[in-house]
């Protein structure tokens, strides 16, 4: 933990979350409370709360929860120390150095030295595309299509051919060699040892990250020489499996959806075309990290990559990863092999909206491409066909989902909707039996922790009459987990004493994204499903029972201690026997 916690929670309260949230979506008071549209996702009808009192924020349509530092985190995916310093710098707070430990101090001042360094970079490779000697670079640029105000809102730019120009510019700033090396943008020559620019030649696209800081470059030739691209090595700035291009300026699209692309002229192009709700990996393929990214600010992408048969396998390689994170997914693929640079040069923005809203969901595109590869008019290759398709849906993990497309499916190709369901479900009964293998190697509380432990608190905290009751047959270390024993001492203790579970820990110890989401669903989501008190005293009942008996079997796998051992086997016994009256005590 870089700051202690009395500074975490000076911050904390000196920002204002109603205000804060008020800046991505309409808060209307309610209560003790504030309520609108869910800044995560896209609803008609208002699910998101604010409790200003507790200075929490929790969806009840998404699962969305945390602090004013957590939502900052989320929305402009920014790390915990981004979003306490954002945070502090809104509030005239100084967040003192003297907090820092040594290492700590000397990781920081070097990721600032470099981020300078990038950013005078950034500046001198800008000033260097609109050089008179460099004229013919920008004039390949605007030959592109490129407008002047678009090059200036990428920061486009040029490192000139050299291969010392950028070196000797930032030692004379006092930039140290081995800094340089570092920061990627300068390389060491095995022979002689000479230093020179890695980027000598090339246009230069500045890589930002979500908070529009530079992190990194890319960098491409004007004549067919290899590499084409080229981009900045990782380092503590860079990471190309978690950084998406154009996300700094998409993040603030009003689309309802994202389009993803494969390059940087891709995503300049459709931008300048008006679809500033463009984004694309960096040279690499796309990663889990990428769509986790995305689902921050979407429920939908549109996969837009060349139609060549390299574009459609990395659509094929990036479907399940997209649907893995919850996200719904189109496919567009624009005709001719044109990349979406290219058909702009030719179509209108309006064109190309036309074809987003009749692009088939990836389950269609799948089909198509499964359809490609046979001869349709050989039966041989039409069992093939129908046997692969089925295979790819018995994969989706949606019920209806399937229906439907079974239906479509045997419409389309004129097959028999009973015989193609029979081969689907051979398939869907390995699948499933193959889940299931995997989930019988989970434990138990991996698995039911979020449906049954944070659920469980939640209520008791919220039906405190029953909560203390229920608290006399559990104790903390029952819990699975260092957060949900903290969280269950908390709820016991302002249960016992009716004073308010202290956010000030909490807040501080658990700065990580999804365990202030699990704090804040423990806090403010209240489950009217056990408002009715018979249905609240079955429930709690039976967690108590189930809590005390994984706790006891987890106890009996562990300990060594005859005596324990025997006493756990006492315990175990009497477990069976235990009858909980809610009513009489």
């Amino acid at each position: 933990m870089l700051y202690p916690e009395h500074v975490i929670e000076e911050v904390r309260e000196k920002s204002d979350i109603v205000s804060i949230i008020s800046e991505y979506t309409t808060l209307t008071k309610k209560g003790s409370s504030y309520t609108g549209l869910c800044p995560f996702h896209n609803e008609k009808s208002p699910s998101f709360s604010v409790s200003e009192e507790k200075q929490l924020y929790y969806c009840f349509g998404c699962g969305a929860g945390g602090n004013v530092i957590t939502f900052v985190m989320q929305k402009e995916n920014m790390t915990f120390v981004e979003a306490l310093k954002y945070l502090a710098e809104r509030e005239h707070i100084k967040l003192d150095k003297e907090y820092l430990s040594e290492e700590e101090m000397a990781k920081n001042h070097k990721r600032l030295q470099l981020l300078e360094i990038l950013k005078e970079s950034a500046k001198f490779f800008y000033f260097a595309l609109r050089d008179e000697s460099h004229k013919d670079v920008l004039e390949y640029l605007t030959e592109r299509g490129l407008l002047m105000e678009t090059i200036k809102q990428f920061g486009l730019g040029y490192s000139p051919s050299a291969y010392t120009s950028l070196y000797k510019y930032l030692s004379q700033k006092g930039y140290s060699d081995e800094l340089l090396l570092e920061s990627g943008l300068i390389l060491k020559s095995q022979n002689q040892g000479m230093m020179y620019d890695r980027f000598a030649g090339r246009v230069i696209y500045p890589i930002f990250d979500a908070s529009k800081k530079v992190i990194a470059f890319g960098g491409r030739v004007m004549d067919g020489s290899q590499p084409k691209y080229l981009n900045s090595p990782e380092n503590i700035l860079f990471n190309k499996s978690n950084t998406l291009y154009g996300l700094h300026i998409a993040k603030n699209t009003k689309s309802d959806y994202f389009i993803l692309v494969e390059g940087y002229m891709d995503v300049i192009a459709m931008h300048q075309a008006g679809f500033d709700q463009t984004v694309a990996s960096l040279g690499t393929a796309f990663t889990p990290l990428h769509a986790k990214i995305l689902k921050r600010y979407t429920k939908q992408v549109v996969v837009l990559y060349d139609s060549d048969n390299a574009g459609k396998n990395a659509t094929l390689r990036a479907i399940p990863i997209l649907r893995g994170a919850g996200l719904k997914v189109k496919v567009l693929q624009l005709q001719g092999g044109k990349d979406p640079d290219e058909y702009l040069k030719q179509h209108t923005k309006e064109e190309v909206e036309d074809l987003i809203k009749q692009a088939p969901s990836d389950i269609w595109f799948k089909v198509k491409y499964i359809e490609s590869g046979h001869d349709m008019t050989n039966p041989e290759e039409r069992v093939k066909f129908f046997q692969e398709t089925a295979l790819m849906l018995s994969e989706s993990g949606s019920s209806i989902e399937q229906s439907i497309y079974i239906d479509e499916i045997c419409k389309e190709y004129n097959m028999d909707v009973e015989v193609f369901k029979a081969e689907m479900n051979q398939h869907y009964k390995k699948v499933s039996h193959s889940k299931a293998q995997i989930e019988e190697k989970m434990p138990n509380h991996v698995k039911n922790v979020l449906n049954n432990e944070v659920l469980f608190l939640a209520t008791l905290y919220h039906y405190p009459q029953i909560g203390k009751r229920a608290a006399e047959h559990l104790t903390p270390n029952m819990f699975a987990g260092k957060l949900l024993q903290d969280l269950a001492g908390a709820v016991f203790e302002a249960l016992k004493t009716g004073v308010d579970i202290d956010m000030n820990y909490f807040t501080a110890k658990y700065p990580d994204a999804v365990d202030q989401n699990i704090i804040s669903h423990v806090i403010i989501f209240k489950d009217k499903r056990y408002e009715e008190s018979l249905v609240l005293q079955k429930m709690v009942a039976e967690n108590i029972k189930r809590i005390n008996k994984e706790y006891l079997e987890r106890s009996l796998k562990t300990t060594t201690d005859p005596n324990e051992l025997q006493n756990l086997l006492f315990q175990k016994k009497e477990l069976d026997k235990l009858y909980i009256d809610f009513i009489n005590g």
